[in-house]
């Protein structure tokens, strides 16, 4: 890989800006020090170059991504949903690599710039399965709604599923952590910004059946074999806050009890 520019790029956050910066790089020969967001705080001393997201340059380099490997594509989708700090330059360098290397990219996971974006697509496809396993929806004005906090932007990875399952039901899932949405209506389906979500008190019916749940949940358990540290490697704590049958749960309510939904039975097109 050539010698790193004492530079850092500034995007504009988007995958067609992170293209671009690719773009920027294949183009003058200059590998960043870093890559940061406009407005995000850099931590280095080195000049800044502001790189203009282009759409015609990130078609670019997209199409040449997917003609030397499809697989390496579906990683740099799914690894740019990450929460993870780096992720923009370990997508950039792992771009480069792809072009430097051509065809099998994907194999090369001794290399630790491609073991690193396979890292970051992994992460995110496992938490977008957890969340499938552990969301859990309340009806509220005939409304399906749910709330999650993720720490990668799962929502385009999670709502084929429920779409599919729930064809015939409107659902709302927001997600507090990336102040966005995603709506089920009617077989369409978008994701919106949503920074809050205010629920009604729950109706008599969602109590019985958030009831029977419990219940479910209580009465199928074996005590002689209650392991909490085995339950919460399988099912991790900071999931526990939006599942009704875990044990903080009913203490979360009181502290936080449920915030107003302002509905009319449909969500606004």
């Amino acid at each position: 890989m050539p010698d790193r520019a004492n530079l850092v790029y500034r995007y504009d956050g988007s995958l067609p800006g992170l293209l671009c910066c690719v773009f920027e790089s294949r183009r003058t020969g200059r590998m960043p020090l870093d890559l940061w967001e406009e407005g995000a705080p850099c931590l280095s001393l080195a000049p800044e170059l502001t790189i203009p997201t282009d759409r015609e340059d990130a078609a670019q380099v997209w199409r040449k991504l997917r003609g030397i490997s499809h697989e390496a594509a579906h990683w740099t989708e799914v690894a740019f949903l990450s929460g993870a700090e780096d992720k923009a330059m370990a997508l950039h360098d792992f771009l480069c690599e792809a072009f430097r290397r051509g065809r099998g990219i994907a194999g090369f996971l001794g290399d630790p710039v491609v073991a690193r974006a396979y890292q970051l697509q992994r992460q995110v496809h496992n938490e977008a399965h957890l969340l499938i396993e552990f969301l859990r929806f309340q009806e509220h004005h005939g409304i399906l709604a749910a709330q999650i906090e993720p720490k990668a932007f799962i929502l385009p990875l999670i709502g084929r599923h429920f779409a599919d399952r729930f064809q015939g039901e409107a659902f709302l899932i927001h997600d507090i952590t990336h102040g966005a949405a995603l709506l089920h209506q009617r077989g369409r389906m978008e994701i919106r910004p949503l920074e809050d979500l205010a629920l009604d008190s729950p109706t008599p019916a969602e109590e019985g059946y958030r009831e029977l749940w419990r219940r479910y949940y209580d009465t199928i358990a074996i005590k002689e074999r209650l392991n909490p540290k085995c339950r919460m490697t399988h099912c991790a704590k900071r999931f526990w806050a939006h599942m009704l049958e875990m044990p903080q749960a009913p203490q979360d309510r009181a502290a936080h009890p449920p915030r107003r939904f302002a509905a009319n039975g449909c969500i606004e097109a």
